[in-house]
């Protein structure tokens, strides 16, 4: 049995977002918007635009604004690229990665229907099950099921982990719902035009019924009666056992005030986290990886350092497998912990994270150390991550997390009254900009070549500066003339 959940759905405005949350800590959380679609999961009829040999790719038209990319690993059968496909020609494609970036989301020819209990491979034979199953004689015997529902079909099957325990008629009848979808799909197809989406996979409503609602869910709550009739019906078809679970909230106070979601949320996506020993994490999220930094902080201990060190570090283990999650950061986790000297405590941390990473809905792997004493993660990459959904880049810094300080920004507003003076402008000249970097002006002073004056501006944002001619006898309130410098 994993840890106790709560889950919370909240509709509003077109918006919907799905909150699980353990032990009263958010720990995922999902946001679907009218404009901001989650693709993975979904299958397109598209249309290959580009065949690249060199790189054993295709870039495929789904119909997004963007081309997705297609490796020739991702093809029923393999082989090379321009041996399968070739230009304008139509596939049957599902989005395996969601787009990132100026990329454009991953596609497979290798589709997968996810039930409840299984997800079916209509595509290719083979049955697979669930790591997360461990009994050998359950294993054996979902083998056996599977392999009995689907004889004679030539299509394959993975059993997911909540099918271990399901009946022989439940599973059947899965199959039988997922092969008939599959048909329905496949008639779709024959009669569309690429590109063109078929079927869509991302309904939060169906996720949380589907994909987390179980026996250690305390709780499904909602305040939508819309959302409330959907939950309703996904669950009398897919969980009737837990039905009840599905609970409607009539108080006042909306459901994610109740919980302090966007309170846990704005505290937890910030780039410094901080522990509650007083020590924090540094996140820096990037296209290419993600980089987490553990710092002691105010956290000191109270007995001999390696203890206090192995304290942190176990602290912070906990922490960053909740990032992962809650951020749903994917891909390559490189993980700065403070060194420790003893083997044991290293080989001890090691194994926290993995039993972490075992608690991980998404398959996340504990590489190990590299060379250099660092911790290297691995996490699929699914979904958008949150801050992609959540944020966009900071107009004034240009998504790197800085701004120019105030001194900077002074010298930049003088340098462009120094290369007005060479130009041949001899006439007074005003710079507006922050209070502060009036500041740093009036201790640089001007460059020759005539007068300068500074006048704070409440219109510009830090880093902003305005440089005008000037008009002494109609100077703006506070303007004061620069010293040459």
């Amino acid at each position: 049995m994993g840890a106790r959940q709560t889950l919370l759905l909240e509709t509003l405005l077109g918006q919907t977002r799905l909150a699980v949350v353990e032990d009263g800590e958010l720990r995922e959380l999902y946001c679907d918007r009218p404009n901001g679609e989650n693709l993975t999961g979904n299958i397109y009829l598209g249309r290959a635009e580009s065949v690249l040999p060199g790189m054993n790719a295709a870039f495929v038209d789904i119909g997004i604004g963007k081309n997705a990319f297609l490796p020739a690993g991702e093809l029923v059968g393999g082989g090379r690229i321009e041996e399968r496909v070739r230009p304008g020609q139509e596939l049957l494609l599902q989005v395996t990665r969601a787009a990132t970036g100026d990329k454009g989301p991953r596609v497979s020819t290798r589709i997968t229907l996810a039930g409840r209990f299984l997800a079916l491979l209509p595509t290719e034979e083979g049955i697979g099950i669930s790591r997360r199953i461990a009994a050998d004689a359950e294993r054996a015997r979902l083998q056996e099921v599977l392999s009995g529902a689907l004889s004679g079909t030539g299509m394959g099957a993975i059993a997911r982990t909540a099918a271990e325990g399901a009946s022989e008629v439940q599973i059947a009848a899965e199959v039988a719902s997922l092969t008939a979808l599959w048909r329905e799909l496949s008639e779709r197809a024959a009669h569309a035009i690429a590109p063109k989406r078929l079927y869509s996979d991302t309904a939060l409503a169906l996720h949380a019924v589907r994909d987390l609602l179980n026996e250690d869910t305390e709780a499904l709550w909602t305040d939508s009666p819309g959302a409330f009739g959907l939950l309703q019906g996904y669950a009398g078809a897919l969980t009737p056992q837990w039905q009840d679970r599905i609970r409607f909230h009539r108080g006042e106070q909306p459901l994610f005030d109740l919980y302090r979601i966007d309170d846990q949320l704005d505290k937890a996506l910030r780039k410094r986290v901080w522990l509650k020993s007083g020590g924090f994490l540094f996140v820096e999220e990037t296209e290419a990886l993600t980089v987490i930094d553990v710092n002691t902080g105010k956290f000191t201990g109270k007995k001999d350092l390696e203890e206090t060190v192995f304290r942190l570090n176990c602290e912070a283990a906990a922490e960053v497998m909740r990032q992962l999650r809650l951020r749903d950061i994917g891909g390559i986790v490189i993980v700065d912990f403070i060194d420790m000297a003893a083997q044991a405590r290293r080989e001890a941390l090691l194994a926290l994270l993995r039993e972490l990473a075992a608690q991980d809905r998404n398959r996340t792997a504990v590489v190990g150390l590299t060379s250099l004493g660092l911790v290297e993660i691995t996490r699929r990459r699914a979904r958008q991550p949150l801050r992609s959904v959540l944020f966009h880049a900071c107009e004034a810094c240009g998504g790197s997390g800085l701004e120019p300080s105030h001194e900077t920004t002074a010298r930049r507003a003088l340098r462009d009254v120094w290369r007005r003076r060479r130009s041949g402008a001899e006439g007074p000249l005003l710079i507006e900009a922050q209070e502060a970097v009036v500041g740093w002006l009036k201790t640089i002073g001007a460059p020759a070549g005539g007068d300068v004056y500074a006048a704070p501006a409440d219109d510009l944002a830090p880093g902003e500066t305005r440089v005008t001619p000037a008009e002494p006898g109609k100077l703006p309130e506070g303007a004061q003339p620069l010293k040459r410098g």
